[in-house]
């Protein structure tokens, strides 16, 4: 090793570095010294003031009374309630029908004990009365049950089951609620609509809506 710190072949080969390959050399030779650019001039030709100067150009009276519009959203709500209370105002006159009705019969409909009976929905299209008996007698004597269907005979999905006994009705609509028929859970209530004056069917604006 020569006295600088630099490592030599011989006594006449000189620096180790000079001997390195060209791109390898490039990494210990120093940086080309840096150009002396001058300095920018002056840009800013006028100088930055403040805002006094503008003070002139602000009102001096009364400002205008600032007209409110509704939002999209408010609108749309408005319009949604306009549109119910017109919708229940239509059905006023049903309503006081079914009101009427719910008096005359007095806890039956079409022979049926309402008081015995439960409500069975969401039933599958493919379930007649007799699958539904043998469900739902596993809770009591079954005295009569009723599948609602469509002008065509076709299931709507939803039917009456009338209890002999009120116990019997009790346990099913503790028990049955939930149960499976053909693969399907099914909802089990009890028929409110002869028995809860209160009640609406969903057609007048009642229901249980999302509860059940």
């Amino acid at each position: 090793m020569s006295r600088k710190g630099q490592m030599s072949r011989g006594a006449n080969s000189g620096p180790a570095v000079m001997m390195m390959p060209p791109h390898i050399r490039a990494t210990f030779m120093p940086n080309p010294p840096l150009e002396q650019i001058p300095p920018l001039p002056k840009r800013r030709k006028t100088q930055i003031s403040g805002v006094q100067q503008f003070l002139k150009e602000f009102e001096k009276g009364k400002p205008k009374e600032r007209v409110l519009k509704l939002t999209p959203q408010v609108l749309k709500k408005e319009r949604k309630e306009q549109r119910e209370k017109e919708h229940l105002k239509k059905l006023e006159p049903e309503i006081e029908a079914f009101r009427k009705d719910q008096q005359d019969f007095g806890g039956e409909y079409q022979g049926m004990n309402c008081y015995n009976t439960l409500f069975v929905g969401r039933l599958a299209f493919e379930v007649t009365e007799r699958k539904l008996l043998r469900e739902m007698e596993a809770f009591g004597p079954v005295k009569d049950i009723k599948l609602v269907r469509d002008k065509a005979g076709k299931s709507k999905g939803y039917g009456f089951v009338e209890y002999e006994n009120e116990d019997d009705m009790k346990r099913a609509y503790r028990a049955a609620d939930g149960m499976k028929i053909e693969g399907r859970e099914i909802v089990v209530d009890v028929e409110r609509g002869h028995t809860v004056p209160s009640w609406l069917p969903r057609r007048l604006g009642g229901g249980l809506g999302g509860t059940r």
